[in-house]
């Protein structure tokens, strides 16, 4: 066989083997479903026949929309990537407009603050201490009292011999009071426990009464600034709660150590229950941490706690490690006075480290955002409320709205960083130094989709004072739940009117009326949870704009509109 015949037999050869690779390819693809991928363009020396079918179904469930309500759950991150891109843009843009306009508008923060101003400040601060050194030795005598009366209460029951006038012959002490006739007549033991408790009470009573008192005076009739007098009376309101704390639960205690008796005996069946009303979910994890979980009858989260194995107590229900009299000492008292919480017990779940770069991190963020916040006011906020003021001279309602809504961008970014720099940066910062394990110092409001779950979820240091103080020992006295409730917005109301009415010397009823009416839209807003379930987002909506777009921009309008007239007047 010469060389070209090989070379051809060779070429046929290969020829025959593409062939039977090509039907062999073919069959195989027949039995495959058509894919737009499959098909290949035909060649451009032989064309072939295509094998795709356009029969194969493509509609093959009932599926809905991806936006229908009944589709299932959707990730929308690429709409909230989008709204943050837009917010930043139209926020640059309020920036190079706010600039164009006003130019640079800050100045060195304080130096408009006259130095006498400052000084009077820095001496209503320092008294404030002498009220807790007071509130100490008032439970220092009160103890001391208290181990005599318990003294005497068991030498009674150690001899019931003794006869009811014998009881009645027991010395005084002093404790007589004088008859209808002016004659003097001898106390029982009981009697004069009781005594003894009204005469402490009182006491109590003028120390926390001095408290807000003195503030108020020096923030009405001597400070000027506005916020260097809210300042002042910011802390005494809170000294003011804390002495009314620690009077009441010593008051209990040291009853309860009169008698001889635990402190929780003295609740009524009715408290125990509404303490008790709840679930506890408790899940340990790999490092050892125990996470509980405390979940009332409506399984909204209202505690989450992390504590370590060796500082859980009697399954998860803490027990005061300190008794009466023992917590009457100045350094118990001096750690509540310094501790982030309103109500007062004798001793604290407590952490075991000081994590320095976790507090650390607390304070840069307090920094950070006070700078913010003071930038915001200074060439956002104080522009919007000087373009008001004639708006409001001419009753223009329009330009007064467009203010409203204007100011509230401002208004709701200043008031989240407040938020974060004092419930979240500056307590937890605090409670790091000071060890305290309990930092639930706000839950998830802005989730909140009534004004009542707002209430309950964005404050939790006042909720829970005004609900271990006032809330239950009424309904535990037989008052209905209306009634409590009023008594707290009442109380909140007063509270709010001498917080933002006195440090401004405009007691006009704007901050009271603002508290006090949120009890009527409290009840409009409660159907919306039966009507559309607790994550309602209407309600949300609701909440978001009567309170931060519209509440507390007109509220402050209302009060800058005021206080230039009146410094104009002057």
């Amino acid at each position: 066989m010469s060389q070209g015949d090989a070379i051809t037999s060779t070429t046929h050869s290969d020829s025959s083997n593409d062939k039977r690779h090509d039907n062999s390819t073919t069959n195989l693809l027949a039995d495959v479903p058509p894919q737009t991928e499959d098909v290949k363009p035909a060649s451009s020396s032989k064309k072939k026949r295509s094998t795709y079918r356009h029969t194969f179904p493509v509609h093959t469930k009932t599926l809905p929309s991806p936006l229908s309500k009944e589709a299932p759950p959707e990730s929308y991150r690429g709409f909230v990537n989008l709204g943050m891109l837009l917010l930043f843009g139209n926020n640059i843009r309020l920036i190079i407009e706010n600039y164009q306009k006003y130019g640079f508008l800050l100045s060195i923060p304080g130096s408009n603050v006259s130095t006498q101003d400052w000084i009077l400040a820095a001496l209503t601060h320092a008294i404030l201490p002498l009220h807790v050194i007071i509130a100490y030795q008032l439970e220092q005598w009160a103890s001391r009292k208290a181990k005599g009366f318990r003294k005497r209460l068991a030498d009674q029951k150690e001899n019931p011999t003794i006869t009811v006038d014998d009881k009645k012959a027991i010395p005084t002490g002093g404790n007589e009071v004088h008859g209808k006739r002016g004659g003097k007549k001898n106390l029982t033991l009981e009697e004069q426990v009781k005594e003894n408790r009204k005469t402490v009470g009182w006491l109590h009573f003028a120390n926390v009464s001095l408290i807000l008192g003195w503030p108020s005076f020096m923030s009405y009739f001597v400070i000027y600034h506005p916020f260097l007098a809210m300042g002042c009376l910011m802390t005494s309101l809170i000294l003011f709660l804390k002495m009314v704390s620690f009077a009441l639960v010593n008051q209990d205690l040291r009853y309860a150590f009169i008698h001889d008796t635990p402190a929780t005996e003295q609740s009524s069946p009715h408290l125990t229950k509404v303490h008790n009303d709840t679930k506890t979910i408790t899940n340990t994890t790999s490092d050892g941490a125990t996470t509980t979980t405390t979940l009332t009858t409506t399984t909204t989260v209202v505690k989450t706690i992390t504590v370590k194995k060796d500082a859980e107590k009697h399954g998860g229900t803490y027990q005061y490690e300190v008794h009466y009299p023992q917590n009457i000492t100045p350094g118990n008292i001096g750690y509540f006075y310094l501790a982030p919480t309103l109500c007062y017990q004798p001793s604290y779940p407590r952490s075991t480290v000081f994590r320095p770069s976790f507090f650390f991190k607390r304070v840069l963020e307090i920094i950070t955002c006070l700078g913010m916040m003071y930038f915001l006011i200074e060439q956002y906020a104080t522009p919007t409320l000087q373009n008001s003021v004639r708006a409001f001279d001419e009753l223009a309602f329009g330009r007064l709205l467009e203010r409203v809504l204007k100011l509230s961008t401002t208004s709701v970014i200043i008031w989240l960083l407040m938020f974060y720099t004092f419930f979240h940066a500056f307590f937890n910062a605090l409670a790091e130094i000071l060890y305290f394990g309990d930092r639930r110092f706000y839950l998830s409001w802005w989730n909140a989709t009534s004004v009542g779950m707002y209430w309950k979820t964005w404050n939790s240091p006042v909720y829970t004072f005004f609900k271990r103080h006032v809330y239950l020992p009424m309904i535990t006295s037989g008052h209905s739940t209306l009634t409590a409730s009023v008594t707290i917005f009442t109380i909140s109301a007063i509270l709010h009117e001498v917080l933002i009415g006195i440090p401004t010397k405009m007691i006009y009823g704007y901050a009271f009326a603002g508290m006090f009416f949120q009890i009527p839209l409290i009840a409009l807003t409660a159907p919306l949870e039966k009507w559309r379930g607790t994550g309602s987002g209407l309600g949300n909506m609701i909440f978001w704009v009567s309170f931060t777009i519209l509440g507390q921009p007109a509220c402050a309008l209302l009060y800058y509109y005021h206080w230039t007239k009146r410094s104009m007047n002057a």
